[in-house]
């Protein structure tokens, strides 16, 4: 009995002390901190003697964010972007936004545009519209939560492609401690009917589908330096509910069985030894053909994967990461052909000298990147001209190198070089990129100078792109570009690009491009920033010539407030 009330009394003394800290740290705490700012953009883009022209003539870009911070312990950060734009068409992620997470010790509330992470089995970096709470004592749990709307109904809107309003929404609940992890989560999304879709479903060339996943995971030590882990992935997908729902009742059950509905696995295994000089293991993965999350943007299934990993540092000068294995597809037989290969990837990367830095990537396994075509680039105008003309393109192969170098680092003059290699292979026939098997080369040596004493810096730089594609069809680009940069009396800073590109394909001249910038910012009293930015476009096809001029006009302001106690007495300090 005693020792009992001796463990109590322990206990009590501990939490009595923690809570005294806890207290002690608010009462020194600001009573409020307040941070935030905001940016506003306006473009104005004339192109003379050309109808077809689809750059509207005025833009307007907002974005702000916001943080308060109560008494060192409540936080809540608030954000928002605007446009008077209206993209061509889907994008990922949606321009017009709001979100606001509001936190207290380990409690975290999400509200507006969120997203997170449970597993690549499930719920995977999707963002939702909606609500969401975190919570992370300091027991080693971690809990989340998370529903809201994954996409919008687009039916009948112009250049949009069609879409029912997905929602979504799940849980996580993860434990980790010394050498132990366990977890389970599940995500469920359902494409909801609308009366446009039900008065001529035949007509669309989409289907409502619902789909409830999950995962579990587990790790431990097996021994001190020894881990073992496992993840096991399931997916229950109906591609298509409409026979069993109307427009009218769409209620959200957990899984719709009547229908197409098919369920689907995936298991992840891994074995890693590590040491103080680097790391040895193993792993073994398998997905399931058509293994598909609505709580994932895209993934790649069909595939069994056994690989070994190696990574180390040599002489504190060298760091290299290993992966090899065997891949092989058609697990179920479902295709005509089946391939196997060897699969690896290899990242090294070494500062030889204080000015030499070199880095090797090499990579054959499947990965999606964003890739935007040459000729968008040289002819932007500005910022936010190309958000939705990104491609989404699934790489079966990359390979890059990196390369920089500091020819003089003195108090009054800096110089540097620079040299990218890369290339990458594309994927065959993709549903949403338009680079599709394609063999892309891409080249780029730069220079820099500058001068600190008169704060002035240059900048000129070469890039060459080659993008080969299917029937010996081709697009190569030439590049080059000049920069230059001064500041005056500390708040002045003028800056003139100038760039020029000549365009090639296999039928001959495709078209030169020459784009002019001239840009002032001015900062007054540290916290505004004023910005235009004149930017002339020219360029020259066999078909036509244009040109095009653009005026960005933008206010950047930041600010802080924070209210203390000092002296038994409020104190408001700001810096506006």
């Amino acid at each position: 009995m005693k020792k009992i009330i001796i463990c109590l009394l322990v206990t009590l003394t501990a939490s009595f002390n923690a809570l005294a800290q806890d207290l002690e740290s608010i009462i020194k705490a600001p009573v409020l901190t307040t941070s935030g700012g905001i940016t506003l953009s306006q473009i104005t883009t004339l192109t003379p003697g050309d109808s077809t022209a689809n750059d509207d003539p005025y833009a307007l870009y907002l974005a702000g964010n916001l943080n308060f911070n109560l008494f060192g312990t409540v936080s809540v950060p608030l954000s928002f972007a605007y446009t008077n734009q209206q993209l061509s068409k889907s994008v990922s992620l949606p321009f017009n936004r709001f979100s606001i997470a509001p936190s207290y010790k380990w409690v975290k509330v999400y509200a507006g545009y969120a997203s997170m992470q449970f597993s690549p089995y499930s719920l995977a970096g999707h963002e939702l519209f909606g609500g969401g709470v975190e919570l992370t004592p300091d027991n080693g749990f971690k809990i989340s939560a998370i529903f809201g709307r994954l996409s919008k109904q687009t039916f009948g809107e112009e250049g949009v492609d069609p879409a029912f309003k997905r929602m979504g929404g799940g849980f996580s609940v993860e434990y980790k401690k010394d050498r132990f992890e366990a977890g389970v989560n599940i995500f469920k999304a359902q494409d909801l009917l609308s009366s446009q879709y039900m008065a001529c479903p035949d007509s669309m060339d989409i289907m409502p589908q619902d789909n409830l996943t999950g995962s579990v995971k587990l790790g431990f030590n097996i021994i001190k330096d020894l881990q073992l882990s496992a993840e096991y992935g399931i997916s229950a997908l109906n591609r298509n509910i409409n026979p069993n729902t109307d427009a009218t009742g769409n209620s959200f059950r957990l899984l719709e069985t009547n229908g197409d509905l098919a369920v689907y696995h995936a298991l992840k295994t891994s074995l890693t030894y590590t040491q103080p000089i680097g790391s040895i293991g193993a792993t073994y993965e398998r997905v399931d053909p058509n293994y598909t999350t609505m709580g994932a943007y895209y993934m790649t299934n069909d595939y069994e994967n056994i690989t070994a990993n190696f990574s180390t540092s040599v002489i504190k000068k060298f760091n290299i990461a290993l992966d090899g294995g065997y891949q092989r597809d058609n697990l179920e037989k479902q295709k005509n052909n089946t391939s196997s290969r060897i699969i690896y990837s290899a990242n090294i990367s070494s500062n030889l000298t204080e000015r030499l830095n070199l880095a090797l990537n090499l990579s054959n396994l499947q990965s999606y990147v964003y890739i935007n075509d040459v000729y968008s680039q040289v002819t932007q105008t500005n910022e936010y001209q190309n958000l939705d003309t990104l491609n989404v393109t699934q790489l079966n192969y990359t390979m890059s190198f990196n390369s920089s170098c500091v020819l003089q680092s003195a108090k009054e003059k800096r110089q540097s070089v620079s040299l990218n290699l890369m290339y990458q292979k594309s994927a065959e026939a993709q549903q949403y990129s338009r680079f599709s098997g394609n063999d892309i080369y891409n080249t780029s040596a730069s220079y820099q100078f500058s001068l600190l004493p008169i704060k002035f810096n240059a900048s000129t730089s070469v890039n060459y792109n080659y993008n080969k594609m299917p029937e010996s069809e081709y697009i190569q680009a030439f590049t080059y570009s000049l920069s230059l940069q001064k500041t005056f009396f500390n708040e002045l800073r003028s800056s003139l690009t100038a760039t020029y590109s000549d365009m090639t394909n296999q039928a001959g001249k495709l078209a030169n491009v020459i784009n002019l910038r001239l840009s002032e910012g001015y900062v007054l009293a540290k916290k505004h920033t004023f910005n235009l930015s004149l930017t002339m476009l020219y360029s020259e096809s066999a078909i036509k010539s244009r040109s095009q001029y653009a005026a960005n006009l933008s206010y950047a302001y930041n600010f802080n407030v924070a209210l203390n106690r000092k002296d038994k007495k409020l104190k408001l300090d700001y810096n506006f």
